[in-house]
């Protein structure tokens, strides 16, 4: 999903990857993005914990977010806004839309 959403993205936007939680945050320290696309099902922390950590931290707030989720259900997309998120996407997801949002958060 990381190299489709990348390569969804490359060709209107610099896209920086990261795989981790930790490594998204370390990359935040060296570089603020105009945008932050987070999937909620991360190898090393869940999505939701991450983004409790983004809006914590004062050189970081103001970035928007557009969560992506698999997780189905209206109580995610709830959480993922009443923590900071400006947007959140389920997948599957229309590459257009997932495009068109993300332009309106920008």
């Amino acid at each position: 999903m990381q190299s489709f959403v990348s390569h969804l993205l490359a060709p209107d936007y610099d896209v920086a990857v990261a795989g981790k939680a930790g490594a998204a945050l370390e990359r935040l320290r060296r570089h603020r993005p105009d945008a932050i696309v987070l999937d909620l099902d991360l190898p090393d922390t869940d999505g939701h914990a991450l983004l409790k950590r983004l809006q914590s931290n004062a050189d970081l707030e103001g970035i928007p977010v557009m969560v992506l989720s698999g997780r189905d259900g209206s109580d995610e997309r709830v959480t993922s806004l009443r923590l900071g998120a400006q947007d959140h996407l389920n997948k599957p997801f229309n590459p257009e839309e997932l495009r068109e949002r993300l332009s309106l958060l920008l």
